[in-house]
């Protein structure tokens, strides 16, 4: 594998944070190319950036291409797919194509694929952090059949790359799955922060919630959650009921709350509180193999 010369595709928040890490390594010759390139006044800002990381500018994507070993694509999810058919003509064997665009694994497979039929290797790399917070130091996960050494590589440069599998696609079914919770975790806690807003009672609220989820370790409580829930599911519903006529009563839309209450009925709906005789498991593992079941 070849890492002496690399070309990002796309130069945003990603594409920058890559090019700075890999910028500390005074071997690797880095080029960019951003679509936005065709507009004048954001390539007059790429270059501002590019001459502060120490990094080259590219006119075009082929150009780019043809020049680089390596060829990360940094790209919007929407774009991933796109990118990776238009770099599948100047894709080479040995090449290696590193897709870090946050798309479903099917779309990742069809990267593969594409890559792949030139002769090309193929990684792809899901990232958990928040670039805006940690940079390239972000948590990531890697995919592939030489994801070990790139992850090794980057990591002397201090990434922070953890090889999952060399099947395709499991790094991306890691972070979708991940995002269930994290997205799903944000957008609840703006619902309930909105309606404490209109009551006087964000901050009080706010710091309640914060000591509960502080003074025990998280897998204690995800474990009294999900094992609790097999047995207590409808109660819980019925209770949910309750909370969205609150909602409603302030005038917030209660979105995530009747999600949740379809949810608890969804487990409830499942018999398993008759079943088990009201008693609940003793790990979460068990209950969530109980509802999968």
């Amino acid at each position: 594998m070849e890492m002496h010369r690399i070309g990002i595709i796309g130069f945003g928040e990603v594409g920058q944070a890559f090019a700075k890490g890999l910028a500390a390594h005074g071997g690797i010759k880095i080029d960019v190319f951003d679509i936005r390139f065709n507009d004048d006044g954001a390539l007059l800002a790429a270059r501002m950036d590019a001459r502060a990381l120490g990094v080259a500018l590219r006119n075009n994507m082929s150009d780019l291409l043809l020049a680089n070993d390596c060829i990360i694509s940094a790209v919007t999810c929407e774009n991933a797919l796109e990118v990776a058919r238009s770099s599948a003509a100047h894709i080479t064997a040995g090449k290696l194509f590193v897709d870090l665009n946050t798309v479903a694994p099917r779309v990742k497979m069809n990267i593969y694929d594409i890559i792949k039929n030139r002769g090309g290797e193929f990684i792809e790399v899901a990232i958990l952090g928040a670039i805006a917070s940690y940079g390239f130091k972000s948590p990531m996960l890697a995919c592939g059949q030489t994801a070990q050494k790139f992850a090794s590589f980057l990591n002397t440069l201090g990434f922070d790359i953890k090889v999952l599998s060399e099947k395709i696609g499991t790094a991306s079914s890691m972070k979708m799955l991940r995002s269930v919770f994290a997205k799903g975790v944000e957008s609840l806690l703006i619902e309930m922060l909105t309606a404490a807003h209109k009551c006087d009672l964000m901050e009080p609220l706010m710091d309640e919630v914060v000591s509960h989820m502080d003074k025990t370790s998280f897998l204690d409580i995800a474990q009294t959650w999900i094992t609790t829930n097999v047995v207590h599911a409808r109660r819980r519903a019925e209770e949910m009921d309750h909370v969205i006529e609150t909602l409603e009563s302030l005038a917030v839309s209660p979105i995530m709350s009747r999600a949740t209450r379809e949810r608890l009925n969804a487990c409830a709906a499942l018999g398993l509180n008759e079943r088990l005789k009201g008693k609940a498991p003793v790990d979460y593992r068990d209950a969530i193999r109980l509802m999968a079941e």
